[in-house]
């Protein structure tokens, strides 16, 4: 969902469990996201209004009138962490309350539970935790004239632009969602599970993705590459234009990467990115091109070998029998990418770190002379952005 409103702007992304047993994430999903919404809304009221409804408790509802300029008095980190807490703790108290009157006008059928596992369902019939059938992740993000936060439960990404083009994902990462495992809204403690991040420079571009998103790409820099063309397509076409081409790809991306649902929402200043169109281009990534020469480990009568590849630069191991042949089985048969940052790359080989730019190339040499007839192999590697 996202909103425009006079004080604020809002993108929240709310993705509901896969499983049998979360057989009404669809409707967490959403409810996660009209929490969201109708807290932003209670939050930024006028004094003079009344708070939205289900903000039930008389402190909640008071608050909620102040929680803005509250925000824009804060003097330190911990005010600051007093006030995102509250909001949080809120979001989930509105998303609960949504989940009970679903419930309560809708009950469990065993039809619905019929595929749900055994352990679920008995909680299930009990009235225990039945939450967990709503479950569902969120990424919400405001951006006011003064400041902009963003508060996260489980996985997916929020990644944003700042006004010199740097991009970043500063919402504090959860350890706890690892492949398949998610901290969620539906969680008894989720007010003590959410992540926030406050800021008064105000961003260029914020993207929310769900966890489909990003795991169809191999790296942050494919992740921010994708934003920094979907950015450039919003300051190029219309609104419509852009949004329409972003939700024709994404089952193509989909397809193509995670194969699971797919939802995104952006808050752009689309005027400053029209303006400094090349702080946003899509940035050039690193490759290695790796040419190999010798006949280490080839029979004595075998000419000497030339073989290239060009691989993209990942973190990780490479093997580098890849590009060889019968005679190479021996010498230098792996080497490692340590770091990968902007256009530079950080690799280990034979027992030593060498660190490439593309101005740069390095020759590695493991040689044996032993047997007098000289058989050697040699790695030159070299850096290139494109």
């Amino acid at each position: 969902m996202s909103i425009e409103a006079e004080n604020y702007t809002l993108a929240v992304v709310s993705d509901g469990h896969g499983g049998e047993d979360y057989f009404r994430s669809d409707r967490g999903s959403r409810f996660a996201s009209e929490a969201f919404c109708c807290c932003v809304e209670n939050a930024f009221a006028l004094s003079e209004e009344e708070p939205k409804e289900h903000s039930t408790e008389t402190f909640l509802k008071n608050k909620a009138k102040n929680f803005a300029d509250a925000l824009n008095a804060c003097k330190t980190d911990k005010q600051i962490g007093e006030q995102m807490r509250w909001f949080m703790r809120s979001v989930v108290t509105n998303w609960n309350i949504l989940v009970d009157e679903d419930i309560a006008a809708n009950p469990f059928t065993e039809e619905e539970m019929a595929e749900v596992s055994h352990k679920a369902k008995a909680r299930y019939t009990k009235g225990e935790k039945v939450q967990s059938a709503y479950g569902a992740t969120l990424i919400g993000v405001v951006v006011t004239k003064d400041f902009w936060f963003g508060v996260h439960i489980g996985d997916g990404k929020c990644v944003v632009f700042d006004k010199v083009g740097a991009d970043s994902e500063p919402i504090p990462w959860d350890e706890q969602c690892f492949l398949n495992i998610t901290t969620s809204i539906c969680d008894s403690n989720a007010g003590s599970e959410f992540r926030y991040f406050f800021s008064r420079e105000l961003p260029a571009a914020v993207f929310v993705g769900s966890d489909g998103i990003d795991d169809s790409f191999t790296n942050e820099r494919h992740l921010h590459n994708f934003y920094r063309v979907v950015m450039t397509s919003f300051a190029d076409e219309t609104e419509e234009k852009a949004a329409k081409a972003l939700a024709d790809y994404l089952p193509t991306l989909s397809a193509q990467g995670s194969a699971d649902d797919m939802s995104v929402g952006c808050i752009l200043d689309i005027e400053h990115i029209k303006d400094n169109a090349v702080l946003y281009e899509k940035k050039k990534e690193p490759y290695l091109k790796i040419y190999r020469a010798g006949n280490l480990g080839a029979p004595s009568v075998s000419d000497d070998y030339i073989q290239k590849k060009e691989i993209e630069a990942n973190e990780g191991v490479v093997r580098l029998d890849m590009i060889g042949c019968y005679g190479f089985q021996k010498g230098i048969m792996e080497l490692e990418i340590l770091s990968v940052e902007d256009s530079t790359v950080t690799i280990s080989a034979n027992g030593k770190q060498y660190k490439l730019t593309p101005e740069e190339r390095i020759e590695i040499v493991d040689s044996d002379l032993s047997d007098g007839i000289g058989q050697y192999d040699t790695l030159i590697i070299q850096c290139i952005m494109k």
